[in-house]
């Protein structure tokens, strides 16, 4: 079987399973600090759920060839960031809709709670792709923000709520600084 990643060509011994022919594509992708994306097995496209015990046993002989495509991990990183923007800028705008709801009496406290599951999903996202929070300029870190706004919540002190969001929170959303 002949193997391509990306640029790189060489041909596997007859004995290899698929399973030992993927896994030194993802070796070979690993050792120059990138991610296998795409793998094509002759002109069939390899799925994740392709992937089970029979498949990956069958000998690598039964094939002729596979295509294997990856991509910088810096390239994932600069994505991922992209993405995190945008979803900042749409947390950004639910989170001043729920201080304004906040401010005119209405404790929405659903709301709020799908919100900050959104944020939650939001600063797990960052936090993997190495965001750095607060910048290094202040002492109390977004996360504390964020517990301080929970325990407005427990509270149900919407004033409390309303200022957090609007004078802690959605300013570091603004500005990607949390």
């Amino acid at each position: 079987m002949r193997v391509t990643l990306d640029q790189d060509q060489w041909d596997i011994e007859a004995a290899a399973t698929i399973g030992e022919v993927l896994a030194d594509v993802s070796d070979r992708a690993q050792a120059k600090s990138r991610i296998v994306t795409s793998l094509q097995l002759d002109d069939r496209a390899i799925s994740d759920r392709d992937l089970d015990v029979g498949f990956l046993r069958e000998p690598a002989e039964k094939y002729s060839a596979l295509t294997a495509v990856s991509i910088s991990k810096q390239e994932i990183v600069r994505s991922a960031r992209h993405s995190a923007e945008r979803y900042a800028q749409v947390l950004h705008e639910e989170g001043r809709s729920l201080a304004g709801s906040f401010r005119s009496g209405q404790c929405q406290v659903t709301r709020l709670d799908l919100w900050l599951g959104k944020l939650a999903d939001y600063l797990e996202l960052t936090e993997g792709i190495g965001t750095t929070f607060n910048g290094g300029r202040e002492a109390k870190p977004f996360s504390a923000w964020v517990r301080d706004l929970l325990d407005a919540r427990a509270g149900q002190d919407i004033v409390m709520m309303a200022d957090l969001l609007e004078y802690e929170i959605l300013p570091r959303l603004a500005t990607n600084e949390c």
